[in-house]
């Protein structure tokens, strides 16, 4: 019984005093935003209680207690209603009051000689010069800053204060958006990240007509909230780390072609090299499939053959392929693309595939050959095709260095810093196009149950299999490049 009453006693003390530094704590808040209105309102109700003035004490409390009930009772009303604007109202002043110490101290500002106007010896003294706020304003939950740069002032300088800025707003994540002659910029600062809350992809509705989605798959959302999506027409290189999301990446790829597979408009050929642990799970969608290094090479070399004759087939009459029925697209998606080209022991089957895969990315695109390859290391040493893949997305990465490698110089200056992205965000990364714009992505997660319905429901129509050549036939065929290579 006095056990019982001392738990009920310490539940009540504890609840009282969380009541008491929640609003203790708001209160705080306030005084630290709004220094000027907070000491006025202490001031009224001080006058009120000194002076009894009971009407002048209900103006000013009531109101105030009525808020912070809002706010208590109804915090997510409260918030996207009032507190909310109240901050980014009190942000936006912020920023315009203190853009001349927010530029000196993030290395945006110059020191000039001061020039005195009066007639006699020039002044010795220095002003400083600091770029203008040509425009501040809030655009889809963003903090929009324009600055004017100062004459010797370029979009690089800015782009490598951009940490710097980042740190000093309070933002969760802050952009370096240039204009196409890079002669200004725009500073975007988010103050919530958009992509915190993992999603699953949708399953293909077999309603959707197989062609409606035209070049391009949604693979996920934005930042911007957004569809994600990838271009069809042009070869991909995902990089990322274990555990990354880089299986989410390729399957929600995998599940937007599904229709067309199933329609026979495009032909979806997989390599596995991991024994076929990841796209074994989906192999009724795969027309060709490899799970071992010989039957990968083969396939990549019968690849190169098919794109080859369909280009002598446009010759002279198209320079873009349509996909059809008789002649599909042909997506070869690689998992684990680095132990095709670069961790097999057999050196042949490495310089086989090596030569195939960059044949495959420099001609495929006109004939509708392309290629989507995924790999841990996007090392130049690693991948001498790299540079052939004209879109690149990067997941999360262990070093800096990688991201520069995977995104090239200027990404982690503009906001790609695929190093910091923690790992409790698989799928999170960063996608430059072919036009070289970068934008902040997530795929949607991928169950195993939906990849088997998908499967399921959606095969290939006309699955071919790879056919490995006897063993004598290769040593022949060895034989013969040695003789015509002597």
């Amino acid at each position: 019984m006095i056990m019982s009453i001392l738990i009920m006693v310490r539940r009540v003390v504890r609840a009282v005093g969380w009541e008491c530094w929640w609003w203790l704590s708001g209160g705080g808040r306030l005084l630290r935003r709004h220094p000027v209105r907070s000491v006025a309102w202490l001031l009224a109700v001080l006058v009120g209680v000194v002076a009894d003035a009971r009407l002048l004490l209900i103006m000013v409390v009531v109101p105030v207690a009525l808020v912070g009930l809002w706010a208590r009772l109804l915090p997510g009303s409260y918030r996207r209603l009032a507190a909310d604007r109240l901050y980014r109202a009190w942000l936006r002043r912020w920023v315009r009051r203190s853009w001349p110490s927010l530029m000196e101290s993030c290395g945006l500002a110059r020191r000039a000689p001061a020039t005195s106007r009066r007639p006699g010896p020039t002044s010795a003294a220095e002003r400083l010069v600091v770029p203008r706020l040509a425009s501040c304003r809030w655009r889809q939950g963003r903090l929009v800053m324009v600055p004017g740069l100062v004459s010797g002032q370029t979009v690089a300088d800015v782009e490598d204060a951009a940490e710097r800025l980042r740190t000093s707003v309070g933002a969760v994540r802050l952009r370096v958006i240039p204009d196409n002659a890079r002669t200004s910029c725009q500073i975007v600062a988010g103050f919530e990240d958009p992509l915190a809350q993992m999603f699953t992809a949708s399953l293909p509705d077999p309603a959707v007509p197989a062609g409606s989605a035209g070049l391009s798959v949604v693979l996920g959302r934005t930042e911007d909230g957004e569809p994600w999506r990838v271009d069809l027409g042009v070869s991909c290189l995902t990089a990322g780390c274990s555990g990354a999301g880089k299986g989410s990446v390729m399957w929600s790829l995998v599940l937007g072609l599904a229709p067309a597979v199933r329609a026979g408009l495009v032909e979806v050929h997989g390599i596995d090299l991991k024994g076929g642990m990841e796209l074994g799970l989906g192999r009724p969608l795969f027309t060709r499939y490899a799970d071992d290094p010989q039957r990968a090479v083969i396939l990549l070399e019968e690849a190169v053959r098919d794109c080859e004759n369909r280009a002598r087939r446009m010759a002279g009459t198209s320079r873009q392929h349509v996909a059809s029925v008789g002649e599909p697209w042909v997506v070869v998606i690689i998992d684990e693309l680095a132990s095709l080209v670069a961790y097999l022991p057999d050196r042949d089957l490495v310089r086989r595939a090596e030569v195939a895969l960059a044949r495959l990315c420099s001609i495929g695109r006109a004939p509708g050959f392309v290629v989507f390859g995924f790999l841990q290391d996007p090392r130049k040493e690693t991948l001498k095709a790299r540079h052939l893949f004209g879109q690149t997305i990067a997941l999360r990465l262990r070093e800096r260095e990688e991201v520069a490698m995977a995104l090239g110089d200027g990404a982690i200056s503009a906001g790609a810093a695929c190093h910091h992205i923690p790992r409790d965000l698989p799928g999170v990364g960063f996608v430059i196009d072919d036009t070289g714009r970068l934008t902040r992505v997530r795929a949607g997660f991928v169950p195993d149950r939906m990849i088997i319905e998908t499967a399921h429901r959606f095969a290939a129509p006309h699955p071919r299999p790879i056919e490995v050549p006897d063993e004598p036939e290769q040593q022949s065929k060895s034989r013969s490049r040695s003789r015509s290579a002597a």
